[in-house]
């Protein structure tokens, strides 16, 4: 696992174990407080009780000494007692409304103490109405006694029956608090463990973090040393590769020079030969002859290709803001008389001004209106010249009627000197697609040739679009949405 999902199953794992022990300390504490309150409510029933026998007494108590003395004074407690028994009864319903047997108890205690007090104002009637002897002769043939006995016999069975309610919720109150006392430790035990925990996955996690940082700056450093050796390395190679390169463009100037002279002498003087002694050589001299001028002139025409070719990437000019359909006007002149001896047609659209080199355009345009005229069918040849727009880039098509490119060679014609037909189908020297092929490299983009529908071939090539271009469109645009 991950330090992140460690982490996260880490934590996870606490809250829900801190969630649970929170819920079940709830719990537990909530019981523990209604044990505590059960055990409170028993001693308030028996307080209940004892204020019921208390209140009995002073009312008896009361009524004996107003049957003795005659005096009102002694009637005040009995009053007072007497209105507090009604409230006793019925607070002890209330408190005792769950438990049935109290509530039976209740039912035999109430008709007892409603006697009791009727026997005590009975006999507090007589007192006033015939005086103590009544009175006193009352009390000795009356059950008081009888029935306060009773009162208290249900009184101590209630309260027993409290006391045992006592020490049962006593020992539940204990029990809950007890529980509660493990939980909130156990709890504590539990956290303190997953914290200890956390602390000891993020304290490996920085260990190893510390480690894989270390090796990464040894890394750094140790390939931050192989990139300056590497970097320096390659700085003396590419003055090497420079001075390698000025002294090939050298040698092929010098070579261009120095061969082309030759030629020029030996298809000049061969030329010269055939006119002066033309009568004295037979049909086979003569042809003869005619082979080593075509000889000589091809290869003149092969070097100066190769110096063209070699010259793409070293001798271009700075790129500038070219108009293509002037470049395109230019070399439609240039192959007026190939255009006019073929019967040839060429339909063009538009075509943009682009970044570049108007002299290697021009040459790129050039072999390939050449090669669309030159590799025709039976049919006089259709050019026809397209351009879109793909982003940034311009695409331009030349699409012929001609014999057309098998799939298989899409790729090998823009090999220098790969050719698919001899000289004498076709002239050429198999470099013109090899120097179209590095123009459009040089200029950002590239050439391909697709297959046309209907026979004949497209080829394309595209260019990047002027950077001129490109913010002057980006502003047409931002006018567009700001309307």
């Amino acid at each position: 696992m991950t330090f992140r999902s460690r982490l996260i199953a880490g934590v996870a794992t606490a809250l829900a174990t801190m969630i649970f022990i929170g819920v079940l300390t709830f719990r537990t504490i909530t019981r523990s407080r209604e044990d505590i309150g059960w055990v409170t409510h028993t001693h308030l029933v028996l307080e209940g009780l004892d204020a019921l026998s208390a209140n009995l007494t002073d009312a008896e108590t009361g009524q004996r000494g107003f049957i003795i003395t005659g005096e009102e004074p002694y009637l005040e407690p009995y009053n007072e007692a007497l209105g507090h028994v009604q409230e006793d009864v019925k607070s002890l319903r209330e408190m005792t409304s769950d438990n049935p047997v109290q509530q039976r108890n209740l039912d035999r205690l109430e008709p007892i103490v409603a006697i009791k007090l009727a026997e005590l104002q009975f006999r507090l009637k007589i007192r006033k109405r015939d005086g103590l002897n009544a009175a006193a002769e009352a009390v000795r043939e009356g059950s008081g006694k009888l029935h306060m006995d009773e009162i208290r016999a249900v009184v101590a069975e209630m309260k027993q029956e409290e006391h045992r309610l006592l020490e049962d919720r006593t020992k539940e109150a204990r029990a809950s608090s007890s529980k509660a006392g493990t939980v909130i430790v156990t709890g504590n035990i539990l956290a303190l463990f997953f914290l200890l925990l956390a602390g000891a996955v993020i304290f490996q996690e920085m260990g190893q973090r510390r480690r894989a940082e270390d090796e990464v700056r040894n890394l750094n450093a140790d390939l931050e040393r192989r990139v300056a050796d590497r970097t320096a390395e390659l700085a003396e190679r590419a003055k090497d590769l420079a001075r390698s390169n000025g002294e090939l463009q050298q040698f092929a100037y010098v070579a261009s020079h120095d061969l082309q002279e030759p030629l020029r002498m030996v298809a000049s003087f061969t030329q010269l030969l055939a006119k002066r002694y033309s009568d004295k050589l037979d049909d086979d001299a003569r042809e003869f002859i005619n082979y080593a001028v075509d000889g000589a002139k091809r290869m003149q025409t092969l070097i100066s290709d190769l110096l063209s070719y070699s010259r793409v990437g070293t001798q271009g000019k700075a790129f500038e803001l070219v108009h293509c359909d002037a470049v395109l006007d230019r070399v439609l002149k240039s192959l007026q008389l190939a255009i006019e001896d073929t019967g040839a047609v060429i339909a063009r659209e538009p075509l943009p001004a682009v970044s570049g080199d108007s002299i290697q355009l021009t040459q790129l345009f050039q072999n390939l209106l050449t090669n669309a005229i030159k590799f025709h069918g039976k049919k006089p040849p259709l050019v026809q010249i397209s351009t879109e727009k793909n982003g940034s880039m311009w695409k331009i098509s030349v699409r012929d009627n001609g014999i057309g490119i098998s799939p298989d060679h899409a790729d090998r014609i823009f090999v220098i000197f790969q050719r698919l037909h001899t000289k004498s189908e076709y002239p050429g020297t198999g470099i013109g697609l090899a120097i179209c092929k590095k123009i459009a490299e040089r200029h950002g983009g590239r050439i391909w040739v697709e297959p046309s529908a209907g026979g004949g071939s497209t080829f394309c090539f595209t260019i990047p679009v002027a950077q001129n271009q490109r913010i002057e469109e980006r502003e047409q645009d931002d006018v567009r949405i700001a309307v």
